[in-house]
């Protein structure tokens, strides 16, 4: 549980939603089901979760990765969707702080555009350090 208390976002990236032309033309075949599968536990190990006060990505099933960012140091939130994307409602996702490089980067989010409304309020919400 995040330390603000109840998380305002918490998502997976879909398999579906994020590849659907991959997922029918796996879902045809035999060696396809082994595919899907597999993508379905990766997809269940990637996590990002916003709370009142920071934003969590998590990845790994086995060994785990965890990167927090407190929402007062998040500088931009990037959105990112191709054609399908946007008519299935999924994107990329990219969170900058300090520096060129964002230190948050994930793929295939469903409702990244809300999601990024929800950090940009959090943010002007969160009280300045200075």
């Amino acid at each position: 549980m995040s330390a603000g208390g109840q998380w305002l976002y918490d998502e997976h990236p879909p398999m579906f939603r994020n590849h659907p032309f991959l997922f029918a033309l796996l879902a045809i075949s035999v060696i396809g089901w082994l595919v899907i599968g597999v993508w379905a536990i990766v997809a269940r190990g990637e996590r990002l979760a916003v709370s009142r006060g920071e934003i969590l990505l998590e990845r790994g099933i086995l060994a785990k990765q965890r990167v927090q960012v407190n929402l007062e140091s998040v500088r931009s939130v990037r959105v990112s969707q191709g054609v399908m994307q946007r008519l299935l409602d999924c994107g990329d996702v990219e969170i900058f702080t300090a520096g060129d490089l964002p230190e948050i980067a994930i793929r295939g989010l469903p409702r990244p555009n809300q999601l990024r409304e929800l950090i940009t309020a959090q943010t002007t919400l969160a009280p300045s350090g200075h």
